[in-house]
């Protein structure tokens, strides 16, 4: 994996392992290979803590419930505009 801060999570790559890891589909292996390049890359550690961050955040302010479908495509959309 390689990124570089003209374009955080830049390869193709690593967006690809971040989505997975944060959907619960990566193996330990992955997850693994994952956290030790964010321990190189800042901009890829930077984009795991916030993901986390607002993942977090939805999931207290649902009641523990988990956010409603229809809310957690609409993020998915506004973050793919902001990239």
């Amino acid at each position: 994996m390689s990124c570089s801060s003209e374009n955080p999570v830049g390869s193709g790559k690593c967006r690809e392992m971040l989505q997975k890891i944060l959907d619960g589909d990566a193996s330990p292996e992955e997850k693994r290979e994952f956290e030790h390049h964010m321990l190189e890359c800042l901009p890829c550690y930077q984009t795991y803590e916030l993901e986390m961050a607002i993942r977090a955040l939805l999931k207290s302010r649902c009641n523990g419930n988990g956010a409603p479908p229809e809310l957690i495509e609409k993020i998915k959309q506004k973050i793919q505009t902001i990239r």
